[in-house]
């Protein structure tokens, strides 16, 4: 049997390579082992991630070439300290467990010594930024736009939330199925659902066996999908026979979700410029009974067609979404960002002039991305009903009169990811 650690170090080392999600690698690493192993494997590596900072400033403090140790034997020893410091393993049981599965790769005195030193260290930061940084697991920089942002209460609410897992939501497929056969299903599994402000939707309260692993979601009857990202196909609000123009479209839930709104009637025409996503999108859309959706490869800041309404849910820098996503915290990239923004804004303006009515979203909390973009382009902003809340006025000069008209989640707010929405107009 191998060990759960030995494997999540696998897992952890495959994401830091490859810049995959958890999600990814551990199908990858992993797949061939039980839902169990998995889920485990995933709860480990996921919680690592989560507090990557705090876990490497132990792990520096001890081994100043940290960073130059083979991706294994540097995850291996991450985990360990997770193990140690925030897990409540007993120090000379998550050792003892490092250190057997480093005996294989030659480096067991190494990775002992390394944590019996981490055993004895506190974290002793120096600084109000670096101390909050370190305490709820978020780099420095976010630290400093959340509280500007929000204000110190709501960022560290904010924070406290993304370390949380985040909440399980089910959207029915009715393309495959009917609102009320899905739940009988789920509950008859053990599922214990909630209504929530979409029909289509239930929250998860509780569950014996996670929805995913149930045979009618292989089956395409319903699929798991934050309740914020489900609003985004509402707010664009598509009807049968109508042209759909959805520009950045992989992984294609929200392709899905809108071709069963229009039940299946009229056309999407789903671009994204990644061969191997095109790729997916079309067996994901295949599995969910779309058959309206036309997948093309394709430059949604340059792709033209004629269409009634277009979705721009926009490639962003994903920090509403670091619950889901913690590996995204600690790859943040100033010149990437600022190129991502020009992207952005690209899309938007092509969107508008390719279809009357423009949804814009997000699921990043910057306002940069969301009311700054709206202000750099001048587009004309409908007003959005919101089951959340409402989006940001002002923030270091710059005021967004249509505040009031766009909608904004929070996790530490909604129970949802953090999106932007906003519907657009160049009429």
């Amino acid at each position: 049997m191998i060990p759960t650690q030995e494997i999540a170090a696998k897992v952890l080392a495959e994401v830091e390579r490859s810049r995959i999600s958890v999600k990814s690698a551990v199908q990858k690493i992993a797949g061939r082992f039980d839902y169990k192993i998995r889920g485990s494997v995933h709860a480990y590596s996921l919680e690592t991630l989560k507090r990557l900072n705090a876990i490497d400033f132990y792990l520096k403090s001890t081994l100043k070439n940290f960073d130059k140790l083979d991706l294994f034997t540097k995850n291996l020893l991450r985990i360990a300290v997770y193990e140690m410091k925030y897990k409540g393993v007993h120090p000379a049981l998550a050792t003892d467990s490092a250190v057997r599965i480093a005996r294989k790769k030659g480096k067991a005195p190494l990775v002992n010594a390394v944590l019996r030193n981490v055993e004895k260290l506190e974290i002793s930061p120096g600084n109000r930024l670096k101390e909050i940084s370190l305490k709820y697991f978020h780099p420095e920089w976010f630290v400093k736009y959340s509280i500007e942002l929000l204000g110190e209460d709501d960022a560290l609410r904010l924070m406290e939330a993304n370390l949380k897992n985040p909440q399980v939501y089910v959207r029915v497929n009715e393309l495959k199925s009917s609102i009320e056969a899905v739940r009988r299903y789920l509950e008859d599994n053990g599922v214990v659902l909630e209504e929530t402000f979409l029909e289509e939707v239930f929250r998860v309260k509780s569950y014996d066996k996670h929805p995913a692993s149930l045979e009618w979601h292989s089956k395409g009857k319903y699929v798991i999908q934050d309740l914020a990202s489900c609003f985004v196909s509402k707010a664009l609000n598509p009807s049968p026979g109508e042209v759909v123009l959805d520009l950045a479209a992989a992984p294609g839930m929200k392709t899905a979700h809108m071709a069963m709104l229009m039940q299946n009637e009229g056309k999407i025409v789903a671009i994204d410029n990644s061969p191997e996503r095109v790729r997916r999108m079309k067996s994901k859309l295949k599995q969910l009974g779309v058959k309206i959706a036309e997948v093309k490869l394709g430059d949604g800041c340059k792709f033209e067609y004629d269409a009634d309404k277009a979705l721009v849910d926009a490639p962003c820098s994903s920090t509403g979404n670091y619950a889901s996503q913690p590996n995204v915290k600690w790859t943040f990239d100033e010149r990437k960002f600022k190129s991502t923004l020009k992207v952005q804004r690209k899309m938007i303006e092509n969107a508008l002039k390719n279809a009357q009515e423009v949804v814009y979203a997000t699921c990043s909390i910057t306002f940069e991305e969301n009311e700054g973009n709206l202000l750099k382009i001048g587009a004309k902003v409908l007003p959005l009903p919101s089951p959340f809340g409402r989006g940001t006025r002002e923030f270091k000069g710059m005021e967004f009169r249509d505040w009031d008209k766009v909608v904004r989640s929070f996790p530490h707010l909604h129970n949802t990811a953090g999106f932007f929405i906003s519907k657009l107009t160049d009429l």
